[in-house]
């Protein structure tokens, strides 16, 4: 999830789920924050950068397969790898869909990623009479495997630096928009000329927030069969409370097969070859991956709008999500598996983004930032030609934070479709349609074609059947997060609450009053155009009015800063490379990178955490919390327990730098052996999004003897264990 942009919620048809419970009692609003500097970082911290020293690794160790570390490599672990290693070991590596990380295991095709990862094609696959989330899926024979609904695989071929020319696009023109908007442009350009010459997907990306733009050219893999995966009980054992967290216990993996065009399994690739030991406590560890983002190169200033702003604003907002979701799946289960999906992605996300803001409430990292930022400042200082063209870089970002401050959350929070609350959606929809449709075609937004207008003209006559509780309480999100984030005065809070009222008891004054689900009443406003909506009393139209109106001028405002800070962070990134060069790794882009560590323990609650854990542990643990959910032991286990050697590995943990989208990246010996895989980070290494440390982050996998011993003594799955050995 991006940290400017939220995934609506989904509408819930009425005939769905009938509602008769009361509403929760909202949360207490929270106390009056006081006038003060929020982009100006506390005195506690300012004193900390004074005594901290730095480690050199504070943007941390994702690196680009196009600038690999060798002489860290060899210095840190005596190890020198050759051009036709590291090859291999970038073509042994896949993207997931859009979502996760992968490899190859075998010869004919067979990928391993997690099963959270591979949970949206499970659940396409799982049918009423057959739930291969609750109880698993095997398929013995390729025959047996099933195709996973546009799904795809992507392996990296390539990357061309193309800095040149996208910096090109820009040179001459002085507007930051027309700047942001030429460069875009260029690089469409280029992805397009990429894809003319190759049947491959071409993809430029920015990296050091636009100090270099690279070509990366991938090959496409579909389709892709599921072949094993377990039951959801053993997948993710422990559930939402042991999510990112450690010691685990947890089977979270699951193995396809990508096919040719031909029907065929895919053959010829490399692919990585399976450890049955696994990794030892203290070996080297290289998880290769595409770790989706991180916020590494943010100044200061950047850092506290996000402490201030954008994180508080997207834990409201998930959590407020979490609880609907909760909310929904108490209806039984029918209501609980339509919404299981989302609300283990939401669970996750929340927790994420908790642990991001515990990070930016830290005084010690805050310091660390403050040094980080002074030293290089101090070494752009020392040089007269820097301090001539990048002295004001840092001075010029903290004003863009503080122009956005009255902006973007009010942007956000006024977008019709940003919750996916009914009411306001078709208010808003309707509200568009007739000043759109009162327009010349030329004068209409781009968005606003003949094509569009007509789609929506037959959604808004069309009935529009809601559950009415689900309607109040995802208004209510929206009424919640505009009380706490916006001005008393703002113009959505004074018309939309009362005095004295929650959001939730505005939301649900005002989805029993409206008129709005009528398709005759929007008729009449639609026919009355302009003259009837500015007419109109009915609440949720007046609220899309307002909201409407104000994004006229919100949004281009919006696009002008974003555009501002673009230019500025790439002048910013232009000093970076002038005082480090390409020693340091750029923020995670969901693009390839590797990453070194080893198996480590850490210190824990007041003791230490194993570096590995056993199966022991998931029995023990079931046994401790009396078998209840999520804790239960799932069948497969209880069934086996006879046959289970309970010393066999599980679950480990290394100091590798990951982040989410490492989700599923193959964990690799010196020999580029499957050592385990990738599934979760400890609550410890959350704060990682802004700085790196391997004190106490950990990068947490199953083990590769773990998932042999699940293989062979709990699923039976004879023919799956002698392929990923070769034997087959």
């Amino acid at each position: 999830m991006s940290k400017r942009a939220f995934l609506p919620v989904t509408l819930f048809a009425a005939a769905a789920w009938s509602a008769g419970c009361a509403p929760a009692a909202p949360p207490p609003a929270p106390a009056p924050t006081p006038a003060v500097d929020v982009l100006q970082p506390s005195q506690a911290a300012q004193r900390a950068a004074e005594r901290i020293s730095l480690t050199g690794m504070e943007l941390g160790r994702m690196w680009t397969f196009q600038d690999p570390p060798l002489a860290w490599w060899r210095d840190a672990y005596r190890f020198s790898p050759g051009p036709d290693w590291l090859e291999h070991v970038q073509l042994g590596s896949l993207r997931y869909g859009e979502v996760c990380s992968a490899s190859f295991v075998s010869p004919d095709g067979l990928v391993m990623t997690n099963h959270h990862c591979a949970r949206g094609c499970i659940e396409e696959l799982s049918t009423p009479e057959v739930d291969y989330i609750q109880h698993g899926f095997y398929g013995p024979t390729m025959d047996d495997e099933l195709e996973c609904p546009g799904l795809h695989l992507d392996q990296l071929r390539s990357v061309d630096d193309v800095t040149a020319r996208v910096s090109a696009a820009a040179r001459d023109l002085v507007a930051d928009t027309a700047r942001a908007r030429a460069q875009a442009d260029e690089a469409e350009q280029i992805e397009e000329e990429c894809q003319a010459e190759a049947d491959l997907i071409c993809q430029v990306v920015s990296l050091y927030h636009g100090g270099r733009f690279h070509l990366y050219r991938y090959q496409r893999f579909e389709p892709v069969r599921l072949v094993f995966a377990p039951e959801h009980q053993a997948a993710s054992f422990g559930g939402d409370p042991d999510n990112f967290t450690y010691p685990r216990y947890s089977l979270d993996v699951t193995f396809l097969r990508a096919y040719d065009e031909f029907g065929q399994p895919l053959t010829g690739q490399p692919y990585f070859r399976w450890s049955e030991a696994g990794a030892q406590e203290g070996e080297l560890v290289f998880v290769v991956g595409s770790p989706g983002g991180t916020s590494r190169l943010l100044t200061v200033s950047q850092l506290m709008y996000e402490k201030h702003r954008t994180h508080p604003y997207i834990v409201q907002y998930l959590s407020d999500v979490v609880d609907l979701y909760r909310w929904i799946a108490e209806f039984g289960p029918e209501a609980e598996r339509s919404v299981r999906e989302e609300l283990a992605s939401m669970e996750n996300a929340l927790k994420a983004y908790s642990g991001q803001l515990a990070g930016l409430q830290d005084t010690l990292l805050v310091g660390r930032k403050i040094r980080w930022e002074a030293e290089l400042r101090a070494a752009v200082m020392a040089d007269t030609m820097l301090v001539e063209r990048y002295a004001d870089v840092w001075a010029e970002i903290r004003d863009i934070q503080r122009a956005k401050l009255p902006v973007e959350l009010r942007a956000g929070i006024y977008n019709v479709g940003i919750i996916g609350d009914p009411h306001m959606g078709l208010a808003g929809q309707l509200v568009r349609w007739v000043r759109e449709s009162a327009l010349p075609p030329e004068e209409r937004h781009e968005d606003y074609g003949a094509e569009r207008l007509a789609e929506i003209e037959e959604q808004l006559l069309e009935p529009t059947p809601v559950n009415p509780d689900i309607a109040a309480r995802l208004l209510a999100i929206r009424l919640r997060l505009a009380r706490d984030f916006l001005p008393d005065d703002d113009p959505l809070v004074e018309t939309a609450f009362r005095p004295g009222e929650t959001a939730m008891q505005a939301a649900e004054r005002l989805v029993r009053t409206s008129r709005i689900m009528d398709p005759d009443f929007r008729r009449r406003l639609m026919e009355g155009g302009l003259a009837a909506i500015a007419e109109e009393d009915e609440l949720s139209v007046r609220l899309a009015v307002i909201m409407d109106e104000a994004r006229q001028d919100l949004v281009p405002l919006l696009e002008e800063l974003e555009a501002a800070e673009m230019v500025q962070e790439e002048r910013l990134a232009s000093a970076l490379f002038v005082v480090e060069g390409t020693d340091i790794p750029p923020d995670a882009t969901f693009t390839l990178r590797i990453t070194d560590g080893v198996v480590a323990r850490y210190p824990f609650n007041g003791t230490i955490a194993p570096p590995i854990t056993s199966f022991y542990g998931i029995y023990e643990r079931a046994n401790n919390f009396g078998n209840e959910m999520p804790f239960t032991l799932p069948p497969t286990y209880a069934a086996a327990r006879g046959r289970v050697d309970m010393a066999a590995p599980l679950n480990f943990v290394t100091t590798n730098d990951i982040t989410g989208g490492n989700s599923g990246s193959p964990m690799l010996n010196r020999a580029a052996e499957i050592v385990g895989v990738v599934f979760d980070g400890n609550i410890e290494s959350l704060p990682n999004e802004w700085l790196f440390s391997e004190e106490v982050g950990r990068a947490v996998g199953v083990h590769s003897a773990g998932i042999m011993e699940a293989l062979r003594s709990i699923y039976q799955a004879e023919a799956l264990v002698r392929e990923l050995l070769g034997q087959r």
